[in-house]
């Protein structure tokens, strides 16, 4: 009976004449200590904030000239640069299905019209970019964004990235928390 008190505390119970040993076992193992996500300390947060505004004209709604989304990924340096792949396509997936992905402007560039007495039709460029230009600016800010955070060498690191109409205009800027 010795060595059954070495694993843990017994319970006996009696039911209808038939006992039953319950043993506890009550060392948990390291690797079984805490579900994985219980340790806020060793995950990446990803929090987004998004802002626009509508204007309805004749009864159709417009988007109006200005919005905003923003993205906060919290994390440590070294699993910032681990889920990179991941935080990428989370935030990229994420912002192509929003109703704005399609607003998004170019930077000012010269007019590609050709205008001369042989074409009377002028081609306007799109003012918009299209998705891959939104994946890889994305992708280019985070990259910069967690790549400073790694030589930061913080335990515990916020990027925020803003992206608006305005594709120019877009950044991510790395905030040391305090601990």
């Amino acid at each position: 009976m010795n060595s059954f008190l070495k694993r843990g505390p017994i319970f006996a119970y009696c039911l209808g004449g038939i006992l039953i040993l319950l043993l506890i076992n009550t060392s948990v193992p390291p690797s079984n200590a805490q579900k994985s996500g219980d340790n806020p300390q060793s995950s990446v947060q990803i929090s987004k904030l998004s802002t626009n505004s509508y204007q309805i004209v004749n009864e159709t709604a417009y988007i109006k000239p200005f919005f905003d989304i923003s993205y906060i990924i919290s994390g440590s340096s070294n699993l910032l640069n681990n889920s990179q792949s991941i935080i990428n396509s989370t935030i990229i997936n994420d912002f192509l299905s929003s109703p704005t992905a399609g607003y998004i402007m170019q930077q000012n560039n010269s007019s590609n019209s050709t205008a001369n007495a042989t074409n009377v039709f002028v081609h306007l460029p799109n003012p918009f970019v299209d998705q891959e230009k939104i994946s890889n600016t994305i992708q280019q800010q985070l990259f910069e964004a967690i790549d400073s955070a790694i030589d930061i060498d913080y335990f515990e690191i916020d990027i925020k990235c803003t992206f608006g109409n305005k594709i120019q205009d877009w950044n991510c800027d790395v905030y040391s928390l305090p601990t």
